[in-house]
């Protein structure tokens, strides 16, 4: 189950030619999906267009359709420092060996691919990579992690609201470039026990305020 994130009256993020997140999470999404499915995968969509969907019925509908893995596409928004590399991030369900074990693949494989790209400005937090966001009461603390019953995880791709990263994401290049990664990622955890990045031993800690319930504005620690 692929989740492009955000759509209709939620459109995330946006970037500097004006390309909104709710569009590149589902235009992603797509070409991992038509990727998978040549490989004789089955796939779904939670969305399929640019409309709204609660995160209650992006739940459901991993959890009912007995998904092998749930995988939420997003691009990043918060503000965060210049890097010399890419600040992907991937998000882990607490207590779910399956879960970090599909987070370190994302991440490994996406990481790996944009760190290769010349001439962008990355954006990183300092704890980037495979990594758990709890509440300070320990609790995941994105609905999308804590709540789906299915081995699930979240990937921040990249900063789209950065001016170099969210350029080079409105260029042709782009979606295809990461499309095949993920689907890499998402072919090695389905058909082997093999591993990706580490998760991070320390759980990054974040209490939401309300309204976006991702891609929240959060000060650097």
């Amino acid at each position: 189950m692929l989740d492009p994130g955000h759509g209709g009256k939620d459109p995330g993020t946006r970037g500097p030619t004006g390309l909104t997140e709710s569009e590149i999470n589902l235009e992603v999404a797509v070409a991992v999906s038509q990727i998978l499915k040549q490989e004789g995968f089955s796939t779904f969509l939670t969305r399929s267009g640019d409309h709204y969907i609660s995160l209650n019925e992006r739940i459901a509908l991993g959890d009912a359709a007995n998904a092998a893995a749930f995988i939420s596409i997003h691009h990043n928004a918060p503000k965060a420092a210049a890097s010399k590399t890419p600040g992907t991030e991937v998000f882990a369900q607490s207590g779910d060996s399956e879960s970090a074990r599909l987070a370190g693949l994302l991440h490994q494989e996406v990481f790996d691919v944009l760190k290769t790209i010349d001439g962008v400005q990355w954006t990183s937090r300092w704890d980037a990579g495979a990594l758990r966001v709890v509440n300070s009461e320990g609790k995941d603390a994105y609905s999308l992690v804590r709540r789906p019953e299915t081995t699930n995880a979240l990937i921040e791709i990249a900063y789209l609201a950065s001016p170099s990263e969210g350029t080079f994401m409105a260029g042709d290049e782009y979606v295809p470039l990461v499309a095949s990664p993920l689907a890499k990622a998402i072919r090695t955890f389905l058909t082997t026990n093999q591993d990706g990045t580490p998760l991070l031993e320390r759980a990054r800690i974040h209490n939401p305020s309300g309204g976006r319930t991702i891609c929240p504005d959060i000060a650097l620690e």
